[in-house]
C-alpha cells in the first residue's frame, strides 16, 4: 500500500496522544431552495466520491505505522427528512459524530430535507482527507455534476492526472532532501509557542464553541487602504495585528500558528489533505511601528514557503505530538461566489464548524464584499465566552487604530475600549473616601481614652488594663523618651502590654517604633539592628545582641498622666518594619502616620468596627499586620487580648482564648488558620481575616463554613498592611482578593506601565494614602520600586509589588502568585501556584505546595486523612493540567514548616527521599538489550547506547511509534507517546517498560 502523507502522519499521531474529539473535523453545507433534485444531488455526491477516492479511504495502523487502506464502507449519501425545528440540531449531531479512522469512511454526505422545495447538503470530512480549499473543490465538482445530471452533457472539470497516493509517495521521497534546509531554518527561530490571553486557564482544549465578531463596512474599507498603503495583502495586516495584540497582553515572543498549501500544479484540483501547519514567530518591539513590524511578518511568511514541505516534527527534533503547534492560531478566506445548481437558489457555508477545539483559540477570517467577519473559535475548558467577546472587540480596537495611523508604535496603539479603559483606570481601581479623616491613631486613642477611661484596652493573661491605665503606661515612655521626632526607637519585646505601651509612647513622643521579636534569631535582630541604627532600644528583659544605642528598660518607666506636648503630624514616621531581601539582606520600610491611620479607618469602615469588637493579638510584633490587631480596637474603643508569646503555635490554647475572652475579629494567615482548624476551631461570632498567603479555595470554604464572616485581605508592606479586601461567600468556588480599600489605588499593568485588559496578567501597583516613605537608608531601590502613576494625578506614586494579578469581569482582582515564583520547564511556562490549587481541589489534600528544584517540580502535601496515593495524585492533575505542570517527586509530609510570621517556610521544605539505586544492567539485560536493538532498528543506526538522546540521532514522532509498537509487540507492554518524549532514551525508556510490568 501507498504511505500516509506527512501531514496525515502528524493528525493520525496526534489522534493517538490525546483525545481530541471533532477537532479534526471539516463541515460545509450547501441550502438548495425552490426546485431541487434530492436524488439527482444525491447521485453527484457518488460522483464526487468516485472523482476522489480519498475519500473513500482509511488510515490503519500496520507496524506502528499510519497506512491509508480503502475503507471499511463507501462514504455514505443519507437523505433525511427533518423538522425545520431540529435542522441545526441534526447538523450539530452530525458534525460532531466521531469517525473511526482505522475502519473509515472519513467522510459523509447528508441531504436534510426541512420543507417542500428545500435540501440542506451538509458534507462532514475528517481532515486525514480534506483541507480548506478541498471545500471549494468539493463544491464546484458537486455544482458540475449535478448540473451536468440535470440538464446532461458533460460536468467539464478538469482532468486528475495523479492521486493523492502518489503525492504522498512524492512527499517521502522529496522530504530527505529539504530536511537539512528545514532544520537550519528553524533551529534559530523556533521556540516553545506561549500566548497571554484574557482569562487563560491552564488545561487540555476541551469541547468547543464560537463567538462571531464583525468588521464592518468602513471599518474594512480602512484595513484595505491601509493594506494597500503597506503594500500587504489583508491577511497579512490581520496576521501582524493578531500578533501585536498577543504582545500587547504580554506575550514577550507570540507565536501564530497558520495553515501552508503544499499543493503542486499535478494537486491543484484535488480533494485531500494538502497542508502544513506551522507557527509564525515575529518578534515585536515596543518602539517599533506597525507598519515595520507588518513588513516583518510578510518576510517571515514568505520566508516559510521555503520550508513549507517538511512538517514541523520532522524539522524540530524532540517535538511533542500537540493537536496545535501554536496556543492560537488564524485561517483566512475569501468568500467565494457560490455557484449554480440547476432548478434552485443554493447559498453555501464554507465556514461550517463542528465544534472542536485544538488549541485554546482559533480565528477563522472570512472575507466578504464589504466586511471581514472574525469567527472566534475557543475551548471553554480554557477560555471563557467573556474573555473571547474581549478578545474579539482588543482585536477590532487596535485594527481601528492601525488604519488611523499604521507609523504608531506598537507600545502605543489603543487595545482597550473606552468602556474598559475607564473601569481600570478608575472605575474599579481607585477609592476616594474623604470623609476618612487620617489624623495620627495617637489621636484616635485619646478619644478613646477621653471617652471611656475605665473601660478594658489590653488584656495579657491574667492581666488587664484600662484605656487610662494603657494611656499613662505610654506617656511614661514617651516622657523617657523626650521629643523622638524622626527618631527611630526598637522595641524588643514581645505580645504583651509593655509592647503595645511601648509602641503607643514611641508614637506620643513624635518618634518612629522598629518592633523587633525576641523569637528571632539573634543574628538576624543584629543585622536589622546594624541596618537600623536606631537611637534608642526600648525592652523588658536582657538584649541577646549588641548595641551602642541607649538602652531603656521598660520595667523602669513610671506611668503619667501628662501627655507630650507635641503630637505627631500625618506626615511624620509611624514605623519602620523590615521585611525579607531578594538578596538576603533585609529591607526597612518606613510607613508614616497618614498610612497607618488611613488603614485603620478604612478597615473600621470595611469592618464595621464598633467598641464592642475584641481583636486577638495573635501575630508577630515583626509582621506588618501585628500593626491592626493592636491598634484598631483601641482606635474604635475595642479590646484587644494578646496572645503570649510561645502560644500561637498551640491552636488549642488560642481556640481556648478566643473563647474565653469572648473574642470576636481574629487576623491570621492561611497557614495560622489551618492551626486553628485542626483543633476544631468554630465560632459563628467571629469575623475572620485572611492574609498574608493565597487563601486556597478549599481551606475557605471549611472556614467560611466556621465563622460569622470571612474576609480575605491582601498588601504588601510597603503599602501599609492590606490594600485590598474581598468577603468571602459561604462556598466560594474561587477566592479573589477583591478591590481596593479606602482611599487606595490599584492599577495592574505590562513591563512597559501599560494598562493591561480585563483577564491578563500583570503585575499588581498599587498606589494611594497606603503606600509608604520607601526603604531605610536605600534611596536606589526606593527609586527602582515605588515609581509614578502614570495615570493618575501629578505627584502620586505607585508601588510595584512583583506579585501577579489580573482584573476579572466583576471588577475584583484575582491572585496568581510571585511573578518570581514562574518559572519554564521544557520550554513551557510553569505556574506553580496554579499546581498548587489543582492538588488542593483532591479530596485527601489538606495543603499543598510546589517548588522548582534541580530542574523538576516537587510537589508537597499534607494529607486529609489517608495519604493519597502518588499515582492518583499524579491522574488528578494529569486530567487538568499540561503533562509539564504535573510534579515529578511528591513528599507527603504531616504539617508544613512555618516562619515565625506564621506563613510558610519554603526553604525549609525537606528534599524528597533518595530514588531507589538503579539496578545493575545486567539484572534487566534482557528487556534493556530488547529496546535498544529496538530503537537501533527504528532509527536504522547499527550501534546506539543505552543513554544516547534518540532525539539528537534523529528521531521523530513517527519513528516513536514504531518503537512504541515494537515494544508492545516485544513485551506486551504499552508505553505511551509522551514517555518516550520525556524519557527519550533507551535506558529511560526500559525503566518505564519495567515498571509497568511490575518488574520494579
Amino acid at each position: 500500500m501507498p504511505p500516509a502523507s506527512l501531514a496525515q502522519h502528524g493528525i493520525w499521531i496526534t489522534e493517538r496522544a490525546a483525545d481530541v474529539g471533532p477537532a479534526y473535523h471539516m463541515a460545509l453545507s450547501i441550502d438548495l431552495k425552490g426546485a431541487p433534485a434530492v436524488h439527482t444531488l444525491a447521485a453527484a455526491c457518488e460522483d464526487v466520491i468516485t472523482r476522489h477516492p480519498v475519500l473513500g479511504t482509511a488510515v490503519a495502523e500496520r507496524d506502528g505505522v499510519p497506512e491509508p487502506v480503502p475503507a471499511a464502507t463507501r462514504p455514505t449519501v443519507a437523505i433525511e427528512h427533518v423538522p425545520e425545528s431540529r435542522l441545526a440540531e441534526r447538523m450539530r449531531e452530525e458534525t460532531r459524530r466521531a469517525f473511526d479512522p482505522a475502519r473509515g469512511p472519513l467522510a459523509r454526505f447528508h441531504l436534510l430535507l426541512p420543507a417542500p422545495g428545500r435540501c440542506v447538503l451538509l458534507f462532514t470530512g475528517h481532515h486525514l482527507v480534506f483541507d480548506g480549499i478541498s471545500k471549494d473543490i468539493l463544491v464546484r465538482d458537486l455544482a458540475a455534476f449535478y448540473n451536468a445530471r440535470s440538464h446532461g452533457g458533460d460536468p467539464g472539470l478538469p482532468p486528475l492526472e495523479t492521486g493523492y497516493a502518489e503525492h504522498a509517495a512524492a512527499e517521502h521521497t522529496a522530504v530527505g532532501g529539504a530536511l537539512p534546509d528545514a532544520r537550519a531554518y528553524w533551529a534559530p527561530r523556533f521556540r516553545e509557542p506561549e500566548a497571554v490571553l484574557p482569562g487563560l486557564r491552564p488545561g487540555h482544549a476541551e469541547g468547543g464553541a464560537e463567538i462571531a465578531s464583525v468588521i464592518v463596512e468602513q471599518e474594512f474599507n480602512g484595513l484595505a487602504a491601509t493594506a494597500a498603503e503597506l503594500g500587504l495583502t489583508h491577511f497579512e495586516v490581520l496576521l501582524a495585528a493578531l500578533h501585536t495584540l498577543l504582545f500587547r497582553y504580554g506575550t514577550a515572543a507570540p507565536a501564530i500558528a497558520i495553515d501552508l498549501s503544499t499543493r503542486t500544479a499535478g494537486t491543484r484540483d484535488h480533494i485531500g489533505l494538502f497542508v502544513n501547519e506551522l507557527p509564525v514567530f515575529t518578534s515585536p518591539a515596543p518602539e517599533m511601528s506597525f507598519a515595520d513590524f507588518a513588513r516583518l511578518v510578510r518576510r517571515d511568511v514568505r520566508q516559510m514557503y521555503a520550508v513549507r514541505a517538511v512538517p514541523l516534527a520532522r524539522a524540530v527534533p524532540g517535538l511533542t505530538p500537540r493537536t496545535a503547534l501554536a496556543p492560537v492560531s488564524l485561517s483566512y478566506r475569501r468568500h467565494d461566489t457560490d455557484p449554480v445548481f440547476a432548478g434552485a437558489a443554493a447559498v453555501v457555508d464554507r465556514t461550517l464548524w463542528c465544534g472542536g477545539s485544538r488549541n485554546p483559540l482559533h480565528i477563522q477570517a472570512v472575507e466578504g464584499p464589504s466586511e471581514l467577519v472574525l469567527k472566534l473559535q475557543y475551548a471553554p475548558a480554557l477560555l471563557g465566552a467573556d474573555d473571547v467577546e474581549r478578545i474579539g472587540g482588543h482585536l477590532r480596537t487596535l485594527l481601528a487604530a492601525v488604519v488611523k495611523d499604521p507609523r504608531t508604535r506598537l507600545a502605543d496603539l489603543e487595545v482597550l475600549g473606552a468602556e474598559e479603559r475607564h473601569n481600570v483606570v478608575a472605575d474599579w481601581s481607585v477609592t476616594r473616601a474623604p470623609h476618612l479623616t487620617a489624623e495620627p491613631v495617637v489621636a484616635m486613642i485619646a478619644r478613646q481614652v477621653q471617652a471611656n477611661p475605665g473601660r478594658p484596652a489590653v488584656i495579657d493573661g491574667e492581666r488587664r488594663v484600662s484605656y487610662a491605665e494603657l494611656d499613662a503606661l505610654a506617656n511614661g515612655v514617651a516622657a523617657r523618651l523626650g521629643d523622638a521626632r524622626d527618631t527611630l526607637c526598637a522595641v524588643h519585646e514581645g505580645n504583651s502590654i509593655e509592647m503595645v505601651a511601648a509602641w503607643l509612647g514611641v508614637l506620643k513622643a513624635g518618634g518612629a517604633y522598629l518592633p523587633l521579636d525576641p523569637a528571632h534569631p539573634p543574628a538576624r535582630l543584629q543585622m536589622i539592628l546594624e541596618d537600623a541604627a536606631p537611637s534608642v532600644v526600648l525592652s523588658v528583659g536582657d538584649l541577646p545582641f549588641s548595641t551602642d544605642a541607649t538602652v531603656l528598660r521598660l520595667g523602669d518607666v513610671r506611668p503619667t498622666t501628662a501627655a507630650p506636648p507635641t503630637p505627631p503630624r500625618s506626615g511624620d514616621l509611624a514605623y519602620t518594619i523590615y521585611t525579607s531581601g531578594s538578596t538576603g539582606r533585609p529591607k526597612g520600610v518606613q510607613v508614616e502616620h497618614r498610612s497607618l491611620a488611613n488603614l485603620l479607618l478604612a478597615m473600621a469602615d470595611r469592618l464595621g468596627s464598633s467598641a464592642g469588637d475584641v481583636w486577638l493579638g495573635l501575630t508577630s510584633p515583626s509582621f506588618d499586620i501585628s500593626a491592626l490587631e493592636v491598634f484598631l480596637p483601641l482606635a474604635t474603643g475595642g479590646r484587644l487580648v494578646v496572645v503570649p508569646p510561645g502560644t500561637a503555635r498551640d491552636g488549642s490554647a488560642v481556640r481556648s482564648l478566643i473563647a474565653d475572652e469572648g473574642v470576636t475579629h481574629v487576623q491570621a494567615t492561611p497557614s495560622g488558620w489551618e492551626l486553628l482548624l485542626e483543633c476544631g476551631f468554630a465560632d459563628e461570632t467571629i469575623s475572620a481575616l485572611s492574609g498574608g498567603e493565597a487563601l486556597p479555595a478549599g481551606l475557605a470554604r471549611d472556614l467560611r463554613a466556621r465563622v460569622r464572616r470571612l474576609v480575605n485581605v491582601y498588601g504588601p508592606t510597603e503599602t501599609t498592611i492590606w490594600s485590598t479586601a474581598d468577603e468571602v461567600p459561604p462556598e466560594p468556588e474561587h477566592v479573589g482578593i477583591g478591590g481596593p480599600i479606602a482611599n487606595t489605588t490599584v492599577r495592574v499593568l505590562g513591563p512597559g506601565l501599560d494598562l493591561l485588559p480585563i483577564g491578563v496578567p500583570g503585575e499588581l501597583f498599587i498606589g494611594g494614602d497606603g503606600v509608604a516613605r520607601g526603604y531605610l537608608r536605600r534611596p536606589g531601590l526606593t527609586a527602582q520600586r515605588f515609581v509614578p502613576d502614570p495615570y493618575g494625578p501629578a505627584g502620586a506614586r505607585l508601588y510595584r509589588t512583583g506579585d501577579r494579578v489580573r482584573w476579572r469581569g466583576d471588577g475584583t482582582l484575582e491572585f496568581l502568585g510571585r511573578a518570581d515564583n514562574q518559572i519554564k520547564i521544557r520550554g513551557h511556562r510553569v505556574e506553580l501556584g496554579e499546581i498548587e490549587s489543582r492538588l488542593l481541589e483532591h479530596s485527601g489534600v489538606r495543603q499543598a505546595a510546589v517548588v522548582h528544584r534541580d530542574g523538576r517540580l516537587i510537589a508537597y502535601v499534607v494529607p486529609r486523612g489517608a495519604i493519597p496515593p502518588v499515582d492518583d495524585l499524579k491522574r488528578h492533575l494529569a486530567g487538568t493540567l499540561p503533562t509539564a505542570m504535573v510534579p515529578s517527586a511528591y513528599v507527603v509530609l504531616s504539617g508544613f514548616p512555618l516562619n515565625p510570621n506564621g506563613k510558610l517556610d519554603r526553604a525549609a521544605l525537606p528534599g524528597p527521599a533518595p530514588a531507589a539505586a538503579e539496578p545493575a544492567p545486567a539484572e534487566h539485560s534482557g528487556v534493556a538489550g530488547q529496546i535498544i536493538e529496538i530503537c537501533g532498528e527504528a532509527l536504522g543506526a547499527e550501534a546506539i547506547g543505552p543513554d544516547d538522546d534518540l532525539f539528537e540521532l534523529g528521531a521523530h514522532s513517527l519513528t516513536v511509534t514504531r518503537i512504541i509498537a515494537a515494544i508492545r509487540r516485544a513485551t506486551g507492554v504499552e508505553v505511551s507517546l509522551d514517555t518516550v518524549f520525556d524519557y527519550p532514551t533507551p535506558a529511560g525508556i526500559t525503566a518505564v517498560v519495567l515498571q509497568e510490568a511490575g518488574r520494579l
